[in-house]
C-alpha cells in the first residue's frame, strides 16, 4: 500500500524527481546539465522521442509530424538550445497546496504559444516547430482515494461540509502545433506509465487531453459578424461625435436644435446621468434610488463570488470550511436582493400606469405600452448579445479562458430567446447572457400586469381578493415544486443545481407572488398615501423598524443554523417553506422601508437612501445589470496564475470589477440607453419630463389633483413605464 501511496503522490506533485526512478529512466547527461533534467516535461520529449522512434517505439499511432517534432525539441533541448528549452519550461509544475485543494498548475501559457523555430530544408522549403498549449487533466482519485485521511488518526476532519475528493490535476503541457489532441495523449499517457508502475492511475482509455483544451497562436480571421460588430461600434461612436458637435456648435450659436439630432449628444445626455436635483414631490419616492443601488452593488458582490470560486486557488478547500461562516450568507442568500428589485417593479409598474390612467380616464394603450418597454430594454442587452456572440472571443485566451470563456456558446442556439424575454423558459439549462434571467421574468410580468392593473382601476378593493388567491396559488405552486424534486434548503447543499433554478428560481409563476406583493402596495400607496403623509406615533414607527430589520435578518441568516456541520439534515419541507415565504416576508420589509421613507419616518434611513449620490448612480444600474457579469467573466478567464482565496481577495476582486463594469455602464448608457430616450421623446413626444414642484404635507387629507407627468418623475431617472430594470 505505501509503495503505491507514494508512486500515486509522485504524479499528483508532478515533480517526478525520485532519484533512483529517475536514475533508471535517465542518463542524466542526455540533458545536458539542465536542473530539471528528471522533471517530467523535459522527460516527456527525452522519453517521448525514445518512444516515438528506433527499437524503443510503442507509440505507433503518432502522426508524422507530431514525431518529427518531438524529436526536435528533445534534440534541442539536450543541446541547451534556447528554443527548446521554452517548450518543457513552460510546462505546469509542482502543485503546491495539493493536500488544500490546489489541483491546477497552468504552467506558462504565453511562453508556450509564442515558443517556434524555423527550419530550412532547401532553398525554397521551410517548417516551423510551434508551440501548443494543452490543459492535461491527470488522473489523481486513486492517490486520493487511498491517502490515509486526518480523521481516521486524529478523529478530527479539515473539511467538515459538502467535500468530494478531487478526481483530476489539471497540468498546462506544451507541445508541438502539430500533435494532435489524440497524439498529446499518449504521448503523455506513456510517459506516465514509466513513472507509474503498476499503470497506478493510468490505463489504455485514459483520456487526459481534450477537445477545445488546446490552443495555439493563429493569425486573426475576423468573421462577418465580428466585422459587423466592428463596424456598429465605430458608427455608434462616429454618430456621438458628430452629435456632440452639433450640439455645443448650436449652443454656441444660440440656435434651436433638432431633438433627433442631439439624441446621441453627450454634451445632452451627460447632464441627465449625473445632474441631480432634489425635488419635493408627492411622485417622487426618493429612498427607491439608494434600495436599488445597493441591492445592484449585492447583485455584482454575489455573481463576483461565483466566478471567484472558479479561479485556481492555492487554497480551494478553503471555500469549504467558508461556506460554514456568517459572513457567506450574504453570498449564500444574496438571491433575496432579486425580491426587492420584483417589489419595486410592481410598484412602480401600477404607480405609473395608474397616472396614465388618470390622465386618459381609465383607458390604458396596452399595444404603445408594449412598444415602449420593448424598445427601452432591448438596445443594450441585443448590444451585449452582439459583443459575446462577435468580439467576446478576442477578450482573452489561456487555461482559464478554456474553462470559464465559453459564454459565446451558450449564445449559439439561445440568442433569439434573451431578445424576445422567454429564455427563462426556452433555454433555462443555458442562457445566453445568464443573467438576463431576470429581464426575461420582469417582461413577461409586465406583458401581463394588464390583467391586474385594470380590475384594480375598476373594482379597487374588490379586485384585492382575488389577486390575494392567485398569490397564494403561486407560492403554493413553488412549495410543491420542491417537495415533488426532493429540493433542499440551499443551492450548495442541493445536488440538482440546474435544475432547482429551471423550476424555482428562473420560472415567472415562481417570482409572481414578489411582484404580486410590490404592486398592491403601490396600489395602497397611489390611492390613499399619495400627496400626503400618514401620521404615526413614535412607538409604533420605532416597532415597525425594529419588526423589519429582525425579519430581515431571519430571513438572511435565519438558516445559517443549517449548514454548521452539527446540525442535521434540513428536511424537504423545511425548505419548502422557507423558499417561498422567506421572499414573502422580505418584499413586506422592503414594503415598510419604503412607506415609513415616504411618510417622514425614515429619519437618518431615509435620509441615506435618498442621497442624491444614488439618484444618479441609479441611472446606471439597468446597464450594468447587463453588463457586470460579462465583465467578471472576462476577468476571471484571463487570470494564467495561481490566485488565493479569500474574503478580502473578493472585496479587490470586486472593486475592479465594479469599477470596469461601471465604465463601460457610463459607455452604455450614453451610446444606447440615453440617445433611445431621446429618440422616443422626439417621435412620440414623451421621455424625460420633469414633474412639477409638489410640497407633501403632513395630513390626512385627500390628494391634490397633480399635473401628469412620466412615470419616470416616481424614481427620478429616464426609466419609463416604472419597471425597476435590474
Amino acid at each position: 500500500m505505501s509503495r503505491h501511496i507514494l508512486w500515486g503522490l509522485a504524479l499528483a506533485l508532478l515533480v517526478l524527481t525520485n532519484s533512483s526512478s529517475a536514475t533508471e529512466l535517465t542518463d542524466n547527461t542526455a540533458l545536458g546539465i539542465s536542473p530539471l533534467r528528471s522533471d517530467l516535461a523535459f522527460q516527456f520529449y527525452n522519453l517521448g522521442s525514445q518512444y516515438l522512434t528506433g527499437a524503443q517505439k510503442i507509440i505507433p499511432n503518432v502522426s508524422e509530424k507530431c514525431s518529427i517534432d518531438i524529436i526536435r525539441i528533445a534534440e534541442g533541448v539536450k543541446k541547451i538550445e534556447e528554443w527548446a528549452l521554452e517548450f518543457p519550461d513552460s510546462w505546469g509544475r509542482a502543485p503546491m497546496g495539493l493536500m488544500w485543494g490546489h489541483t491546477s498548475s497552468f504552467g506558462q501559457y504565453e511562453e508556450c504559444i509564442a515558443a517556434t523555430r524555423t527550419y530550412y530544408l532547401s532553398d525554397d522549403k521551410e517548417e516551423t516547430v510551434d508551440g501548443q498549449y494543452c490543459l492535461a487533466k491527470v488522473p489523481i482519485h486513486k492517490f486520493m482515494e487511498d491517502m490515509v485521511k486526518r480523521n481516521e488518526t486524529t478523529g478530527t476532519m479539515k473539511i467538515s461540509y459538502k467535500y468530494s475528493l478531487p478526481k483530476i490535476f489539471e497540468l498546462g503541457v506544451c507541445v508541438p502545433k502539430t500533435c494532435t489532441v489524440d497524439d498529446t495523449n499518449e504521448i503523455l499517457k506513456q510517459v506516465l506509465r514509466a513513472y507509474i508502475p503498476d499503470k497506478y492511475d493510468i490505463n489504455d482509455n485514459t483520456k487526459m487531453i481534450e477537445e477545445g483544451r488546446c490552443d495555439y497562436k493563429k493569425p486573426v480571421e475576423l468573421r462577418g459578424i465580428d466585422i459587423f460588430a466592428i463596424c456598429f461600434f465605430a458608427i455608434i461612436i462616429f454618430i456621438m461625435l458628430v452629435s456632440s458637435i452639433y450640439d455645443y456648435v448650436q449652443t454656441e450659436k444660440k440656435q434651436p436644435k433638432k431633438p433627433l439630432f442631439i439624441a446621441f449628444s453627450v454634451l445632452t445626455n451627460a447632464p441627465k446621468i449625473f445632474t441631480v436635483k432634489r425635488v419635493n414631490n408627492p411622485n417622487v419616492i426618493h429612498c427607491l434610488n439608494g434600495l436599488r443601488v445597493f441591492s445592484m452593488m449585492w447583485v455584482v458582490f454575489g455573481h463576483g463570488y461565483m466566478t471567484f470560486m472558479e479561479l485556481p486557488h492555492i487554497n480551494k478547500d478553503k471555500i469549504y470550511t467558508w461556506y460554514e461562516t456568517p459572513y457567506s450568507m450574504l453570498v449564500q442568500n444574496a438571491t433575496l436582493c432579486v425580491d426587492t428589485f420584483f417589489f419595486m417593479s410592481g410598484l412602480l409598474m401600477l404607480w405609473g400606469a395608474f397616472r396614465e390612467m388618470e390622465r386618459t380616464k381609465g383607458k390604458l394603450d396596452i399595444k404603445m405600452m408594449y412598444f415602449h418597454r420593448y424598445i427601452r430594454l432591448t438596445p443594450v442587452l441585443a448590444v451585449v448579445i452582439l459583443y459575446i456572440m462577435s468580439l467576446y472571443k478576442y477578450s482573452g485566451a489561456g487555461p482559464m479562458w478554456m474553462k470559464i470563456g465559453t459564454q459565446d456558446k451558450r449564445c449559439e442556439d439561445s440568442w433569439w430567446a434573451s431578445l424576445l424575454y422567454v429564455q427563462n423558459y426556452a433555454y433555462p439549462y443555458h442562457i445566453c447572457v445568464s443573467q438576463s434571467w431576470y429581464l426575461a421574468v420582469d417582461t413577461q410580468l409586465y406583458v401581463l400586469s394588464p390583467l391586474f392593473l385594470i380590475p384594480l382601476w375598476k373594482w379597487g378593493k374588490k379586485a384585492v381578493i382575488p389577486i390575494g388567491i392567485f398569490w397564494v396559488l403561486c407560492m403554493g405552486c413553488t412549495f410543491a415544486t420542491f417537495m415533488v424534486n426532493d429540493f433542499t434548503l440551499f443551492r450548495i447543499r442541493d445536488d440538482h443545481v440546474d435544475m432547482r433554478q429551471a423550476k424555482t428560481y428562473y420560472p415567472t409563476h415562481t417570482r409572481i407572488p414578489t411582484w404580486l406583493i410590490g404592486m398592491l402596495f403601490g396600489y395602497f400607496l397611489y390611492t390613499k398615501n399619495r400627496g400626503k403623509q400618514i401620521p404615526l406615533g413614535k412607538g409604533w414607527v420605532l416597532f415597525g423598524w425594529i419588526s423589519s430589520f429582525i425579519i430581515m435578518l431571519a430571513c438572511l441568516w435565519g438558516p445559517y443554523w443549517r449548514i454548521l456541520p452539527s446540525t442535521p439534515e434540513s428536511p424537504i419541507i423545511e425548505g419548502a417553506f422557507y423558499e417561498p415565504f422567506s421572499r414573502t416576508a422580505w418584499a413586506l420589509c422592503i414594503g415598510w422601508i419604503v412607506w415609513a421613507c415616504y411618510n417622514g419616518h425614515g429619519g437618518i434611513i431615509n435620509d441615506f437612501l435618498s442621497w442624491g449620490f444614488f439618484t444618479g448612480f441609479s441611472r446606471l444600474c439597468y446597464c450594468m445589470y447587463v453588463i457586470h457579469r460579462i465583465v467578471q467573466l472576462v476577468n476571471g478567464g484571463r487570470i494564467q496564475h495561481d490566485t488565493h482565496f479569500g474574503d478580502y481577495d473578493m472585496i479587490l476582486r470586486w472593486w475592479h470589477d465594479f469599477g470596469i463594469a461601471l465604465t463601460a455602464s457610463i459607455f452604455a448608457t450614453l451610446a444606447f440607453e440615453a440617445p433611445i430616450l431621446g429618440i422616443e421623446k422626439a417621435i412620440f413626444g414623451r421621455g424625460d419630463v420633469k414633474p412639477a414642484p409638489k410640497k407633501i404635507e403632513p395630513t390626512s387629507a385627500a390628494p391634490a389633483v397633480e399635473t401628469p407627468v412620466t412615470t419616470a418623475a416616481v424614481i427620478e431617472t429616464p426609466v419609463p413605464e416604472g419597471p425597476a430594470k435590474v
